[in-house]
């Protein structure tokens, strides 16, 4: 009796963690974004002195080198962006705010959060999306996170400015 308990109790537990195990192994989108952001830093002599991940998409910025990497997955192809951050004027923070009203109540939702980098020479400026409704389930602190990433670009920026003024 004990046999047959221990083999129902082994069936039951690898049917629900064999899959469990198997897709936290190979089914995250999180691991790949990484490993692809791991790969293209090494290839690109990149050292990060600040990185973040979330919701399909990571950065960093590499303040020796004055580069800013950001990566993507969408749909399950991973778009990137490696920034040369002394060809960068400015930095601006997008935010897309629908305003609704329910029940008589005037609600603002998030419907799309974007830094945008300004080139010095006019050019074309650079989208890096931090949050689309579209796209993500729900949100996470972005706005903070976007914020914080634009101070950081601007610190940056700043930095470049005053060792080309020194010199």
């Amino acid at each position: 009796m004990k046999l047959n308990m221990i083999l129902v109790f082994a069936v039951v537990v690898g049917a629900v963690a064999v899959p469990y195990i198997l897709f936290i192994l190979f089914g995250s989108n999180t691991k790949k974004l990484s490993t692809f952001f791991k790969t293209e830093a090494t290839k690109q002599n990149l050292a990060f002195d600040k990185t973040e991940q979330w919701a399909s998409r990571i950065i960093g910025i590499d303040l020796k080198n004055n580069v800013l990497f950001y990566a993507q997955l969408v749909q399950e192809q991973i778009v990137h962006k490696a920034i040369d951050l002394s060809t960068i004027s400015r930095v601006n923070l997008l935010e897309d705010l629908q305003t609704k009203r329910i029940d008589g109540k005037v609600s603002s939702t998030l419907e799309n959060l974007t830094l945008e980098l300004i080139p010095q020479n006019s050019g074309a400026p650079i989208l890096l999306n931090f949050y689309d409704s579209l796209i993500d389930s729900a949100q996470n602190f972005e706005m903070k996170r976007a914020s914080a990433w634009k101070s950081d670009i601007q610190n940056a920026l700043t930095a470049k400015q005053a060792a080309v003024v020194a010199a």
